[in-house]
């Protein structure tokens, strides 16, 4: 039986094994729960109680003896459902709460800062953010964009382009090589290609006074640079490459 699947419905290793052991016992004692499960006794009380308040587990006391019982196996979507509902409001909860966290968040830190972000989801974090912080008309410059990386970050970085264009923010790439990459950009709306072949070893993505450099050699990963002087130095060389680059 599955207790990899219970897992990740939020169930705990133990708990998934318990709540399988009664599926297969039914109604039991907790000493005949501890021996099909071979869990130590010292916190089966505390599974039970929680597989209870989840709903997936009953109670009943026979003869001054404590028995326990599965529910229905249906009752897991029960739980599922449940576990959505609190997650919606949770949601709704912190979008309220947002706008008064944006009153208090120091924009003095982004003066001078490098924040490094590892793995795809981290590297994801940091492109969202900077997206976020471009309004329509501003210009995003890249150099250094190659297809010759994992493919899943070419996947994603197309998704993040297609929401780039219909903010309506211009964006100036260069590529390191010709390729089905480049010329799937150079169709897209809002955008300029150019190639230098063999440009940079890392991709180097500059959002207004943001410059963000990436590295996709594992351990994948990218630092953000919040700084006006750096983020020039960059816009300056870029624009020199520009100028070399073929269209």
């Amino acid at each position: 039986m599955n207790i990899e699947l219970l897992k990740k419905i939020g169930l705990t290793h133990n708990e998934s094994l318990v709540y399988l052991t009664l599926i297969k016992l039914g109604t039991s004692k907790t000493g005949q729960i501890l021996k099909a499960s071979n869990l130590n006794s010292g916190k089966i009380y505390e599974i039970l109680e929680n597989l209870k308040n989840k709903g997936l587990a009953g109670e009943s006391i026979i003869n001054k003896v404590r028995y326990f019982s599965a529910a229905h196996p249906s009752q897991l979507l029960e739980y599922l459902k449940k576990k959505k509902e609190e997650i919606t409001q949770e949601e709704q909860e912190i979008a309220s709460f947002l706008p008064e966290l944006e009153k208090h968040k120091n924009t003095n830190l982004e003066a001078s800062r490098a924040i490094t972000y590892t793995g795809l989801k981290g590297i994801k974090t940091a492109a969202d953010e900077a997206l976020d912080s471009m309004k329509s008309g501003e210009e995003i410059l890249a150099m250094g964009v190659t297809e010759k990386k994992d493919k899943r970050f070419n996947t994603f970085w197309q998704g993040w382009s297609e929401r780039r264009v219909v903010k309506k923010i211009n964006a100036k790439h260069i590529f390191s090589e010709r390729g089905n990459y480049s010329k799937a950009f150079a169709k897209m709306n809002h955008t300029e290609v150019r190639i230098l072949e063999g440009l940079t070893p890392v991709t180097i993505d500059i959002f207004g006074e943001k410059v963000l450099i990436l590295n996709y050699n594992e351990p994948f990963s990218c630092t953000m640079i919040y700084d006006k002087n750096t983020a020039d130095s960059f816009k300056n060389f870029f624009y020199q490459l520009w100028k070399i680059g073929k269209k």
